[in-house]
Formats: structure tokens, C-alpha cells, sequence
């Protein structure tokens, strides 16, 4: 399996100085976007592309593809950053046999319907239960925006603790 620095919920993927500096804090050096929209559309590939560090290649799969490339052999000091816009991408990856053990929460937008979580983290009730899911199945679920935070725990945050 691939070396997964970071796994990461947040629905703008990459973006400004958020994963520039989770790139330098976890010395990560390739970019992969798990989203079936996105691994669909070549325009915002061009995009995401644009926005990542200079040098970092940024590759976009479907769900089902990004099984068997994160299931695949790591090239020798490889660090992936794994971003997807929802929990139920990360529910699918885990229940395909990627081992995912740890999600950073990062960014999850407020609209109809969503409940807001922890600072400008909102979740429907299906993304809770989710979250939740994969917390029971070990995986430890961390609301984190940026990496010079201190992680908050699911459990905290439903709970209201911050």
C-alpha cells in the first residue's frame, strides 16, 4: 500500500496555504484526489493541478480506481496526501480494503440541510453516521484545518468539547 501521509475530507481539495503547509509539515511530495466528478472532468484536474506546490504531482481517481492505485506498491520515499471532498469516499475506500487509519477533517461546507460540526466544519446527518462508522472501525476521525493545530476528536466535538 501506498505510504498515506494524510488522508483528508475537505471539499475544496487543494487550496492555498492550507495544503501547502500540510505538504512541507508532513514532507508529503504527490497529491491524490479521490472523487468520481473530478477524475471525470480534465478542466478542473488543470485546475487542481495549478494549485498545488510546484513539482507535486496531483492525480484525480474515481472511487473505484483509487482503490487499486492506493492498494499498490510505494515508490521509495513516497508521501501521499489522499484528498476527497466526503466522508462516504473514505467509507468506500476503507470498505474496499484501504487501510485508512486515521482521517483528517478539514473542511466540509455549511448549507441546507448540514449541522454545523467544529469552526467552519458542517456535516448532514448521513456524513455524521459516516464519521461515526469509520470512528467504530477504528479509524481515529480528527477535525484539523491546518496542521499547526492541535487535532479535536469526533467523540469531542459531538460531544461539544473543542
Amino acid at each position: 500500500m501506498l505510504n498515506l501521509a494524510l488522508v483528508r475530507v475537505d471539499d475544496r481539495l487543494i487550496h492555498g496555504q492550507v495544503v501547502a503547509v500540510w505538504m512541507r509539515a508532513l514532507s508529503a511530495n504527490r497529491i491524490i484526489i479521490v472523487d468520481d466528478k473530478v477524475a471525470k472532468d480534465a478542466f478542473m484536474q488543470d485546475i487542481l493541478a495549478m494549485a498545488a506546490p510546484p513539482g507535486v504531482p496531483v492525480e484525480a481517481f474515481t472511487v473505484a480506481d483509487a482503490v487499486e492505485v492506493l492498494k499498490g506498491e510505494p515508490a521509495p520515499g513516497e508521501k501521499v496526501i489522499v484528498l476527497m471532498k466526503n466522508p462516504a469516499a473514505a467509507v468506500a475506500l476503507r470498505a474496499a480494503g484501504v487501510a485508512i487509519t486515521h482521517l483528517n477533517v478539514g473542511g466540509m461546507g455549511a448549507g441546507p440541510g448540514r449541522k454545523s460540526l467544529y469552526r467552519n466544519i458542517s456535516a448532514s446527518q448521513e456524513e455524521i453516521n459516516m464519521l461515526k462508522l469509520l470512528s467504530d472501525q477504528g479509524v481515529e476521525v480528527e477535525f484539523r484545518i491546518v496542521a499547526e493545530e492541535k487535532g479535536v476528536s469526533l467523540a469531542n466535538v459531538l460531544a461539544g468539547r473543542k
